[in-house]
């Protein structure tokens, strides 16, 4: 009997340290997934951002320079065109 409870001793030993172990994993996954959102966050308002200050000097860029505006964007939809029609 002795070496009985001497085995259930050691597995409660084992399975206490693979719970503890599994835990801490588990938290440490936790924390570098939001700290991966938080960052993925920041980017994507940053990038926001930027597209959309980009997108206001396009615009600025058009309203002052019509012709050259639509022959960029004649251009540009031979370019799609001929990329779609090789497919």
């Amino acid at each position: 009997m002795a070496t009985s409870t001497k085995k259930n001793n050691v597995r409660q030993g084992i399975e206490d340290r693979l719970q503890h172990t599994t835990e801490a994993l588990q938290d440490k996954a936790e924390e570098t997934y939001d700290a991966l959102l938080d960052r993925l966050r920041y980017e994507r308002d940053g990038l926001e951002r930027e597209l959309r200050h980009e997108y206001r000097n396009a615009r600025r860029y058009v309203r002052a320079h019509p012709e050259q505006g639509l022959g960029l964007a004649f251009v540009a939809g031979l370019v799609v065109g001929a990329i779609l029609t090789r497919r």
